[in-house]
């Protein structure tokens, strides 16, 4: 610790260390994040063939992937909100 008495949530963070918990902390949101990244990844392969199945027009294929991000912003920002109020 410093001189000062002043403790810093940097000092704190030093003081833990990164250990088991941080390590199984970061593979979760990875994974979390991954699961995230491939469903819109998913979107550019399975749109050709959605369209040519169900007879689509580009502007139909295209409100499919519009509503999936639509959904996403939707979720993210609510979700947040209620992990805010709720989770802490």
């Amino acid at each position: 610790m410093r001189g000062d008495a002043s403790y810093t949530v940097d000092d704190a963070l030093v003081s833990l260390g990164f250990g088991k918990f941080q390590m199984l902390l970061l593979a979760y949101a990875g994974m979390g994040w991954a699961a995230e990244a491939m469903e819109m990844m998913l979107l550019s392969f399975v749109g050709p063939a959605v369209q040519s199945e169900w007879g689509l027009t580009s502007s139909q294929e295209s409100m499919i992937s519009t509503a999936v991000f639509a959904g996403t912003l939707v979720g993210a920002y609510s979700w947040g909100i209620i992990s805010d109020n709720y989770g802490r």
